[in-house]
């Protein structure tokens, strides 16, 4: 096996304090913290601590439903799934289109999630289409009940909301997604949000793959946005930029008293990392590069981080087709009526926690 390659990092944890004027939200930077050093030391692990998880192509959002089981969401499909923590298929499913009243059965775009006690946060990306056409169900955030392993009890607690108004309401996020913005594909700088987690003041973050700070959207830092409760809706509480070397936030998760995320491209492909981050500096600190992993989702499993990747364009076996090989997504688009496909499958990546 190869040596571990250790990288120690300084998390600087601190309480947020809410502005004097009633707790109000504004779009001031995050006032001044208490700070108290921890340390964070992330271990890198070869190969033998992948886990196959088959049945989808990916994993682009996930939450903990019990210590043996995560509850997955399909970027793809409006569609949640059940898996076993070791990995292998999916034990039970449930369709969301049954639960939801949107506009169309037209795809979410599930791009987040964050559990909060006996409630989970699921986040669409809230921007277009790859072909820049507006899609009414990606503009959604909802709350839904923390249901059994088998997925009996799940029922809405938070009805989706459109988060769009929120945001522009806040003239620093206004400034950011303007009509220009909001007219492009996610790829090409355009909306798309894809990171989610609850904060210690009751609210939730919000962490923007596109679009970046500078670049048409495609370079530059990328835009966190804190959210606190507004009545029966959210408003914004304060707006952070973070330098993640060019690339977005494809996750995060709450650890200790600060963040822990994935960054990536906001094309497709490049180079994936994970970030820690306490909240409130102008910097996130680097923990380690992530090699051959689409990393879409982050989980916290006990001693680990576990990693989900996002493999609807791997290449996969395929004896129908022509040179032998074809696209997971594909695969699993052509399987769909016909049941399983050894090549429908993503990977997920454990990363010790020391």
């Amino acid at each position: 096996m190869p040596a571990r390659s250790v990288i120690a990092l300084t998390v600087v944890s601190a309480t947020m304090l809410l502005s004097a004027c009633g707790g109000n939200a504004t779009d001031d930077p995050a006032p001044q913290k208490s700070q108290v050093a921890q340390k964070l030391t992330v271990s890198s692990v070869d190969a033998a601590a992948e886990r196959i998880f088959s049945g989808i192509c990916d994993g682009s959002a996930a939450v903990m439903l019990d210590d043996d089981t995560l509850l997955v969401a399909n970027d793809e499909l409006n569609t949640l799934f059940a898996f076993p923590l070791t990995g292998g298929g999916f034990t039970a499913r449930f369709d969301l289109d049954e639960l939801l009243d949107l506009p169309s059965s037209a795809e979410i775009d599930i791009e987040a999630a964050t559990r909060v006690g006996d409630r989970i946060w699921w986040l669409g990306s809230h921007g277009l289409d790859r072909e820049a056409r507006d899609v009414p169900n990606r503009r959604v955030l909802f709350a839904t009940t923390v249901p059994s392993r088998g997925l009996q009890g799940l029922e809405i607690l938070e009805p989706p909301q459109d988060l769009t108004d929120v945001l522009l309401a806040s003239p620093a996020v206004r400034a950011v997604l303007n009509r220009v913005v909001r007219k492009r594909a996610p790829k090409a700088g355009g909306v798309n949000i894809e990171g989610l987690a609850a904060t210690a003041e009751g609210g939730l973050l919000l962490g923007f793959r596109s679009p970046l700070s500078a670049a048409k959207g495609l370079k530059g830092k990328a835009m966190m946005v804190h959210l606190l409760p507004d009545g029966d809706r959210f408003s914004v509480q304060s707006v952070s930029w973070l330098d993640l070397g060019n690339r977005g936030v494809r996750d995060i998760i709450r650890h200790a008293d600060g963040y822990v995320l994935i960054a990536g491209s906001v094309k497709s492909g490049g180079e994936f990392a994970m970030y820690a981050w306490d909240g409130f500096s102008k910097r996130a600190e680097a923990l380690q590069p992530i090699a051959d992993l689409h990393a879409e989702a982050l989980v916290d499993v006990d001693g680990h981080w576990l990693l989900l990747s996002d493999d609807g364009k791997q290449s996969r076996a395929d004896s129908e087709s022509s040179d032998g090989f074809s696209r997971c997504d594909s695969i699993r688009e052509r399987a769909r009526a016909g049941g399983q496909h050894p090549g429908v499958f993503f990977r997920g990546r454990l990363v010790a926690k020391q």
